[in-house]
């Protein structure tokens, strides 16, 4: 029995051999056109105080998504206040006049949902998502949470406790240590240049601080209301003008363009012992205002951003000399940068720069096949329109296009543009943009293991 068992095992298993290896012969048949995406309607509109209200109904789930986001974050600080916009940010949900923070979390979640509250560098948002019966409901907690914070010590000691020991945690990180130092060389003396806070920073915020920020950079000139999903408009409508109509105007956002001399650069840290060394290399880069926007976003999904890529085939399946290294088009208004990341092994700190800089060359020397680039094309169209199916994916593209400035058909025709770009195109965009005498590198790693290897690339 036992023999016949066995060999009925076999039998099976040499079949399904047999079918894979036959399907692994057939070559699949090759995908369609990306048809264009129509983005969902909007309603737009401004309330005396200048606040911006952008209404989106989207979807048949009985859901909405409700954001507030005000323009001002770290851009805003005085530098020795840095990301005290996330002190703001965090102490928004601990309470306001008429609510504790136990009442903030659990009316939210009464209502299928919840509240978050966090800064960037350019704006706070305050938002969630709630079942669509408690859409004005949720609007006027926003409101309250915006307008009538209570801001109290023990809160802001709170926060300070959890910040300086989630940086100790942070920075015992070598991606952190390398992604400080990599911002603060590609924009010194500027905001955007600090990731982080210093523990010396953090430990200086007083809740007079805090005040004085929300009351200088809090108000409805500043502000835009996202709400999508499924919601009663004419109620809502209704319910944004009583709650949010007596909110201040307070002053106008501002811009604060860095001005960048990029140099080629190469900054080692030590990390004694360390087995794998953290590489960043970037340059100056488009923004999404920019012509050549779109064509970039495309040659650094090929280069580097998307699994299939160049790199990562290069010194991930063929060399193994990391694991999961990636690229990325990291931008702001009117300005940004590329970069490539990568934790390789520390013998091959010096080859994987090697072979990074190689596969940029060898795009600025030669374009694309058609079927290389039109796989990468049809990716990016499928996370598109990924990315828009959800309603928060809705109302990030929305703040794109205002943040940015860009034409209202730039959503519209997203799909267009991307498979409008041509294999001469990302030839062109790499030739153009990826400029090694403006390149910054910063590795993080045994300094006795890897300094002869990085020579090549002090200069």
């Amino acid at each position: 029995m036992r023999t016949a068992v066995s060999f009925g095992l076999f039998a099976c298993l040499l079949l399904i051999f047999t079918f894979s290896a036959a399907a692994q012969k057939e070559t699949p048949p090759a995908g369609g056109q990306p048809k264009p995406f129509v983005f969902p309607k909007e309603e737009a509109y401004n309330l005396p105080n200048g606040m911006r209200v952008v209404l989106v109904p989207y979807g048949s789930v009985p859901k909405v998504a409700i954001q507030v986001q005000v323009r001002n974050g770290t851009l805003v600080e005085k530098p020795a206040q840095r990301w005290i916009s996330a002190a703001v940010a965090n102490l928004l949900k601990e309470g306001t006049t008429t609510r504790t923070a136990e009442d903030l979390a659990r009316q939210p979640a009464e209502m299928g949902g919840s509240i978050f509250s966090v800064a960037g560098t350019d704006k706070t948002i305050v938002g969630g998502e709630v079942l669509s019966e408690f859409d004005t409901a949720f609007l006027t907690l926003l409101a309250d949470v915006l307008q009538n914070p209570k801001f109290e010590s023990k809160a802001l000691e709170e926060y300070r406790t959890n910040t300086l020991q989630n940086l100790i945690t942070a920075r015992s990180q070598a991606g952190t240590i390398a992604i400080e130092k990599f911002r603060e060389v590609i924009y010194p003396g500027h905001p955007y240049g600090t990731v982080n806070p210093s523990e010396e920073t953090v430990k200086g915020y007083k809740l007079e601080d805090v005040k004085a920020y929300y009351n200088d950079f809090f108000g409805g000139a500043r502000t835009t209301l996202y709400v999508v999903g499924k919601f009663d408009a004419a109620k809502v409508k209704s319910t944004i003008q009583k709650a949010f109509g007596g909110m201040k105007k307070g002053s106008a956002p501002e811009r604060d363009v860095p001005k960048i001399d990029p140099k080629r650069s190469l900054t080692v840290i030590d990390r004694p012992g360390a087995p794998q060394s953290t590489i960043y290399l970037g340059m100056p880069a488009v923004s999404p205002s920019d012509p050549d926007f779109i064509k970039f976003v495309v040659m650094n999904s090929l280069l580097g951003g998307s699994f299939g890529s160049r790199i990562t085939s290069n010194i991930r399946e063929n060399k193994g000399y990391t694991y999961s290294p990636s690229s990325t088009a990291w931008n702001r208004y009117r300005t940004g940068y590329w970069y490539e990341v990568a934790d390789v092994t520390t013998k091959f700190t010096g080859a994987s720069i090697k072979e990074i800089l190689f596969e940029i060359e060898r795009l600025q020397k030669e374009p694309p096949s058609e079927t290389e680039l039109q796989g990468i094309k049809n990716y990016l169209v499928g996370i598109y329109v990924l990315q828009n199916s959800t309603r928060t994916g809705v109302i990030n593209q929305l703040e794109n296009v205002n943040y940015n400035e860009l034409d209202k058909n730039y959503i519209n025709t997203y799909v267009q543009n991307i498979v409008a770009v041509t294999a001469k195109d990302i030839q062109d965009t790499a030739a153009k943009y990826l400029n090694q005498d403006k390149m910054t590198i910063v590795v993080v790693g045994d300094k006795s293991l890897i300094t002869e290897q990085l020579k090549p690339y002090e200069k």
